[in-house]
């Protein structure tokens, strides 16, 4: 009996976790547009943890979660920050990623930018709307 008791608690919680995971989506902070755009949304374009910006460029990889019908403590359980790993994760509910999104779109500052947030749009579309 106590068998499959563990046996049912753990299919259950792999469940749970399989559940978060098909409501999220992990796209890269440059799929938001140029930090001059970006920046409005998901913050700067460096480390959360960081006051400001290396002297010199440097690559930061700054991933964005976008996320629906689950509670953002539970997308950050899944995708923590780690200062010490360089996992910088940034948290961003579909609809404000979508409303952002398409604002810019319609702005259409430069064809290039527009292309790249189109594209986002998309993937978020289509991973959303299964």
């Amino acid at each position: 009996m106590l068998r499959l008791m563990v046996v049912f608690s753990f299919v259950f919680l792999a469940g749970c976790a399989n559940q978060v995971k098909q409501n999220t989506i992990i796209l890269d902070y440059s799929d938001f547009g140029p930090q001059v755009i970006a920046g409005e949304v998901v913050g700067m374009e460096w480390w959360q943890w960081q006051s400001h910006g290396e002297p010199r460029p440097a690559a930061y990889d700054i991933k964005i979660v976008v996320f629906q019908d689950i509670p953002l403590m539970d997308v950050k359980k899944l995708y923590p920050v780690n200062p010490e790993m360089k996992k910088d994760y940034r948290y961003l509910k579909y609809e404000k990623a979508l409303n952002f999104l398409n604002s810019k779109i319609n702005d259409d500052v430069m064809e290039k930018v527009t292309s790249v947030l189109e594209t986002t749009r998309t993937k978020l579309i289509s991973e959303f709307n299964k």
